[in-house]
């Protein structure tokens, strides 16, 4: 039996040049051992929210959203991301976002792969299904086009188990949810005009990072020209401490 499990869920709409600015990819690798505790705590906030389900994007709620994301943050895990600029796509490359979701796909099981080689473990996946033939595509792609073949950068002996289940029915899927949505928060601009890291700074010590670095690990662009300038990402946040201007006074 696998050590461990690695829960893969996504937030914002990979459509090309239509939906979302930004697409998240997040893979969440959990302890098999954990999981108890993990759901748990899961059900204690669901209960204390009065929630039937832990979904970060439907919980519009600041407080609430800080207080699952808070709770969760105690609990023993790690998180990968594969963020893609959307806006930013060579269509000429890839024209469809069902290929590009297979690249991004692969560049998460790869980091999963070093997790797990570096701890010594297995780990079995679980990917977040949405109900369509796409499910089943996608596991028969990871297993005959991604795992089997090393210039792929994925160890496959590391990975045992491969199935698809709705976050409604599994609660840990939910996790990777409030992974993936948090992430997908520090850089999507809202209906305010707002981006709003703090969730995804409330669990920043879960990122995935080697020899202390979390660029390229826990942080992975699809293509480098995708990184955001982050002069301008910062003034889009709120609670980004703002320059005093030169001459001002204070009360």
């Amino acid at each position: 039996m696998a050590d461990c499990t690695v829960y893969i869920d996504e937030a914002g709409d990979l459509g090309i040049n239509r939906g979302t600015k930004w697409f998240v990819l997040t893979g969440v690798i959990v302890d098999k051992k954990d999981e108890p505790e993990i759901r748990t705590r899961m059900a204690a906030i669901k209960t204390r929210l009065n929630l039937h389900e832990i979904h970060l994007r439907k919980t519009s709620d600041f407080m609430k959203r800080a207080v699952i994301v808070r709770d969760l943050a105690e609990m023993p895990f790690t998180y990968m991301n594969v963020i893609v600029d959307t806006s930013k796509f060579d269509v000429s490359k890839i024209p469809d976002p069902l290929i590009a979701y297979n690249y991004v796909c692969k560049y998460m099981l790869q980091r999963a792969s070093w997790f797990l080689r570096d701890d010594g473990k297995t780990a079995d996946i679980m990917l977040s299904a949405r109900g369509t033939s796409r499910d089943g595509e996608l596991i028969e792609y990871i297993k005959t086009k991604l795992l089997p073949f090393p210039a792929n950068g994925i160890d496959e002996n590391l990975f045992e188990n491969i199935s698809a289940k709705t976050a409604a029915t599994w609660d840990m899927l939910q996790l990777a949810d409030v992974c993936a949505t948090s992430t997908f928060l520090a850089y999507e601009v809202n209906g305010w005009g707002f981006c709003t890291p703090c969730y995804m700074s409330a669990l920043s010590k879960h990122l995935y990072s080697r020899n202390g670095r979390i660029d390229t690990y826990g942080i992975k662009y699809f293509v480098n020209d995708m990184r955001p300038n982050m002069e301008e990402l910062r003034a889009l946040r709120v609670c980004t401490k703002k320059e005093r201007i030169p001459g001002a006074t204070t009360t």
